[in-house]
This record gives structure tokens, sequence and C-alpha cells, in this order.
């Protein structure tokens, strides 16, 4: 039985998507098998993107799919069928960019598919926000943050206090993520609700697709390392992501370049909550404000 051209993933959202867009270019049937590492995430997303197959979750390791990948370069429109294992993790990690990872063309802004279903329940909670601008924030769970080295609810707090001396009320924050990215998102979106914020939290609500029209709606969304950050600049709402010190030279490797450059993507290194604000305040706000403006007029 022939199998046609299928590829071992590692499993992460954000890796997939820099890969997909190369791959959404090639013209041919391209099965996806990503690593099964716990949580399982990366599966409805596959679902929702036209140009590959979902072929169900693989025994294989992100190291190995990672560590044994086909080598940058291959040309995969001429590949034979067979499967093989492909990876832009560490191509990325050392500064390489998407558009030099594989020959062809490179889709920043790739399509993805939408349900009915999916939608309602999107917009009977959009509906119910009026303020203006719309804020996103991705928090993580504290395992994570940990592991990275990156803030805990402390430093979120500083960080969201300096927020709102710039962005007053009725400003809407809108905290992101999966049921698995709850604690400090949690704890956020309470101690802001009662504070004087108008917060909400939606970690585990929608599906991926949804989320990301969610994201697509915002006048800024504000991310922790993470594949959300990634489908910000994919949907083309400005944004600023963190990166640890280790994954400087990432930056700027996998978004729209043109975007990149207008820092409408906005890319910084881990820092204090004042260093952040100041670098928000003096790289990020413009483009909040011009969103902000061009969206409260289509409304």
């Amino acid at each position: 039985m022939n199998v046609p051209l299928t590829l071992l993933v590692p499993p992460g959202i954000g890796d997939f998507s820099a890969m997909y867009q190369k791959l959404c270019c090639i013209d041919r049937e391209i099965v996806i098998r990503p690593s099964a590492d716990a949580p399982e995430r990366i599966g409805p997303f596959l679902d929702i993107l036209p140009k590959v197959k979902n072929g169900g979750y693989s025994g294989h390791s992100t190291n190995v799919s990672v560590f044994q990948t086909l080598p940058p370069g291959v040309d995969l429109a001429g590949l034979p069928d067979g499967v093989y294992i492909l990876a832009i993790n560490s191509f990325l990690e050392n500064g390489g960019k998407v558009a030099d990872w594989l020959p062809g063309p490179t889709e920043y802004h790739y399509d993805y598919l939408l349900s009915q279903d999916r939608m309602e329940s999107l917009n009977s909670f959009y509906d119910q926000l009026s303020g203006r601008p719309k804020v996103g924030v991705y928090c993580s769970a504290y395992g994570n943050s940990r592991h990275w080295g990156f803030w805990g609810t402390e430093e979120w707090r500083e960080f969201m206090s300096l927020l709102r001396d710039i962005l007053p009320p009725p400003t809407e924050y809108i905290f992101i993520g999966a049921e698995y990215d709850v604690q400090i998102a949690d704890y956020l979106a309470n101690w802001m609700s009662i504070t004087g914020f108008r917060a909400h939290d939606t970690l585990g609500l929608f599906h991926i697709s949804a989320t990301m029209e969610l994201i697509k709606r915002l006048d800024y969304f504000i991310s922790f390392p993470s594949g959300l950050g990634f489908l910000a600049d994919v949907v083309r709402t400005p944004n600023l992501m963190w990166f640890p010190k280790h994954l400087d030279p990432m930056r700027g490797t996998f978004c729209d370049p043109e975007q990149y450059e207008r820092k409408q993507s906005l890319h910084r290194v881990f820092a204090s909550p004042q260093v952040a604000f100041e670098e928000f305040k003096l790289f990020g706000l413009k483009h909040l404000e011009e969103r902000s403006y061009a969206n409260n007029r289509h409304e």
C-alpha cells in the first residue's frame, strides 16, 4: 500500500504554524503525525488547516523529531512518498528565517477553517464586550512560567497595573488559553475584576479556530512565549511576545517581515515589568491605538 508523504513532527502549535507557512504552499497530499506529548494539544489545530491531513498522534518523541529532522533546504515538493521526520525548532532557535528554511514561497497569513457552531459561542461572548480597546493576554501556567524563568502573579499584577495608567476604562482585557493554562490567569482575572478592570477569563472556552478568530478581533495581544503568539501574527493582530535570553536569536524569525519591521509584531527579551511596560509604551502602544480606532469605526 502506497503511503503518502507523511511527516512526523513536534507537538507544538507555534512550531507547526511556522512549518505550515511553507507546507501550505506545496501542492501535494501531506499527512501530519505529531508526537503524543502531554497535554495533546495540536490535533484540533491540524484539523482546521486545509492543506494538510491530520494523521493522528504518533509514538515518536519531541526529541526524535527535533534532532532527527530532514535538513533545512530539502525539497518536499519532490520528495518521494513515505514517512519522514520534520521539525523547524532548531532552525528558528538558531536565528534562521522561515522563508529560508525550505525552497518555495512562504505564506505568513494562511487560511484556516471555521465552523458555524464554534463561531456561535465566540460571537455570543464577543457581543457582550462593549469597551475599547480590546486587549488579549496569555500568561501560561505556573509550571511553564517557572520553567522559562518568567513572571509569576506579582510581576503580572505590576505590569497590568502599569497598563491601566495608559489604557483607562472601558478597556476590555480578555485572558486566552487552554484549560491547563490556569492559575496565573485565574488569579489575575479575579484580581482585576475586583479592582476596576473589565477582565474576562476565557481559558478553555473556545476551539482553536474560534480562539484564532478572537485574537483576530483584538486590538492587541500580549503573550508569554506560546503558539498563540505565533498565531497573532498569522491573523495580523498587533502583538507583544517575550522570549527567554537563550532564545533571543529566534525573535522575528517566523513572522511577517513587514509586520516585524514596523514592530506590529514586537518581540522582546524577558525583562522586569517596568522595563517591559516602557518597551510596550515606546514601540507597541501606537499600533494598539491605530488598530483600536480602525476597529471601532467598523463596529
